[in-house]
């Protein structure tokens, strides 16, 4: 239990970044009359979607995300989907990826969707942490002069969980040439709490 006067405040610090990465979700999809035929229409379009984007980024890159089977809703048969993610090291890259996937797999390919996100350094938590810091000490600072008293040192420190966010979130596209990507910005926050003896 502490036995001296404290004020507890809780500080947020912010950071603007570029969103520099790009994830592109992907399904490659095929309906036939027989589960091995669609099972192989889905296998086709998995080699054509991960050959488009083997111009562009690295293999361990491209990854397998699920292989769906079920019966076709509107024909006797089965439709199977081979869903992937594509890791890009830029959104210019994402939108090349999109624009000859939509080129060169046709009717095979269900765009799923691209993903932008910021790709923090350890220096922008650190001033993302500082900030949260300044904060909870101005706070601090306002809580004592309203009290009538001065701010004393720090009794304990706990940190929040950092996080991106704040920017657009997933980018839906219909499966067409031309696609652009705008990256814009996103946010890291920091949280901290602090715990201050009054003077």
């Amino acid at each position: 239990m502490l036995t001296s006067r404290t004020v507890t405040t809780t500080g947020h610090g912010r950071v603007s970044l570029p969103r520099t990465s790009a994830v592109v979700r992907v399904g490659a999809a095929h309906q036939a009359g027989t589960l091995a035929d669609a099972l192989a229409g889905a296998e086709s379009g998995r080699a054509a979607v991960v050959d488009v984007a083997r111009r562009h980024v690295d293999a361990a890159a491209v990854s397998s995300r699920s292989l769906d089977v079920w019966p076709a809703h509107d024909t006797p048969g089965f439709e199977a989907r081979h869903t992937l993610a594509i890791r890009c090291a830029d959104p210019q890259v994402a939108a090349r990826v999109v624009q000859e996937l939509a080129d060169e797999v046709g009717d095979r390919l269900r765009l799923d969707g691209v993903t932008l996100a910021a790709v923090p350094t350890e220096d922008d938590v650190r001033t993302a942490r500082e900030r949260a810091f300044a904060d909870a000490r101005q706070r601090a600072v306002h809580l004592a002069e309203l009290a009538g008293t001065a701010l004393g040192s720090v009794v304990s420190l706990a940190e929040g969980a950092t996080s991106t966010g704040g920017g657009p979130g997933p980018l839906g596209l219909a499966a067409k040439t031309d696609a652009a990507l705008e990256p814009g910005e996103e946010d890291l926050t920091a949280t901290v709490t602090v715990v201050w003896e009054l003077g």
